[in-house]
């Protein structure tokens, strides 16, 4: 019988067959921009015959037809999207990043709207998108974080609906599921297009730091995935901060882009607890988030903390004999 070891470097070895392209899209990523203004200038690109434009839909059309993920830029870091609808496309980010199967994937909306039909039962049409009955479907403790945060670096724990059209796959399993929309109008475009909910965790390999760039995500994923969009440097540099407002008090479950004191400057966000520092889950048991069980964010070269100010040790200290890249 073969081993999980064996059926995960076969798995790979699968995945390595791919012809990796970097497509640039840089032209279309203006930090700042509204929706509105992408989609103008994406528009005229398009009319124009524009390569960065083609890309753009040449990349959303793969993420609702093929099972293999896409890279795109947001504010934050990289990330490696896959239609969260699809449990054959999600499986494709696991075997991609080689990443445990229990650790769940965070959903990313192009829109409030967007999430709100995620959340809607069947059959409610859409023309009651704003009674009380499809607003409390959202918690309302966020409502002062989403006022404030969003779009931007910050994921919210909701639960997950008893009808869910996300695949299981995205959740592990679990009773809820993170969620954000990312303020990179670019990204948002991207999950527009695409007319999909995006499970979108960072473009690398499983325990690797965080992609900030499309080199970066080449460097781990090349052979794995067919497309990296390449918006240029991501702004925030870290992942979404990731809170969970359905248990008192409220906690961080990761932190990120967003930051404790902000988030206690919210109305009933004032007593939020640090909820990553609990402890390592028992091996058995799933994470609510992200970055709460398993090694995260480990290069391989030394790592040094400088205090602000602090002059720079010499390269003879930590350059020839620790130079590798992280």
């Amino acid at each position: 019988m073969a081993t999980q070891a064996t059926i995960q470097r076969q798995a790979v070895k699968g995945a390595c067959a791919k012809d990796t392209r970097i497509l640039p899209v840089r032209s279309l990523n203006v930090p700042g921009q509204s929706m509105g203004d992408i989609e103008r200038r994406w528009e005229a690109e398009k009319d124009q015959g524009s390569p960065e434009a083609q890309a753009l839909l040449e990349a959303a059309e793969a993420l609702r037809t093929s099972d293999t993920p896409v890279a795109f830029p947001t504010e934050t870091v990289y990330g490696l999207g896959a239609d969260a609808t699809r449990s054959a496309a999600v499986q494709g980010i696991y075997r991609a990043k080689q990443r445990p199967s229990d650790n769940p994937l965070i959903v990313h909306v192009s829109s409030r709207e967007q999430l709100e039909r995620l959340l809607r039962p069947p059959g409610c049409p859409a023309s009651n998108q704003n009674s009380l009955q499809t607003s409390s479907l959202i918690p309302p403790i966020y409502e002062p974080l989403i006022e404030r945060f969003w779009p931007g670096p910050l994921t919210i724990l909701i639960p997950n609906p008893k009808h869910s059209p996300l695949a299981p796959e995205v959740t592990s399993n679990l009773s809820t599921f993170g969620v954000r929309m990312p303020s990179s109008s670019l990204a948002r475009l991207l999950i527009k297009l695409a007319d999909r909910p995006l499970a979108a965790p960072s473009a690398n390999a499983s325990t690797k730091p965080s992609p900030t760039t499309a080199q970066h995500v080449y460097a781990d994923l090349h052979g794995r995935i067919d497309i990296i969009l390449d918006g240029g440097s991501c702004g925030v540099g870290v992942e979404s901060t990731v809170v969970d407002g359905l248990n008192h008090p409220p906690a961080i479950l990761r932190p990120g882009g967003v930051g404790i004191e902000e988030i206690r400057a919210c109305r009933g966000w004032e007593d939020v607890r640090v909820g990553y520092k609990d402890g390592a889950l028992p091996g058995k048991m799933t994470p609510r988030a992200p970055g709460m069980k398993y090694r995260h964010y480990s290069p391989r070269a030394k790592v040094v903390l400088f205090e602000t100010g602090q002059e720079m040790p010499s390269v003879a200290l930590y350059g020839p004999k620790h130079g590798r890249k992280a």
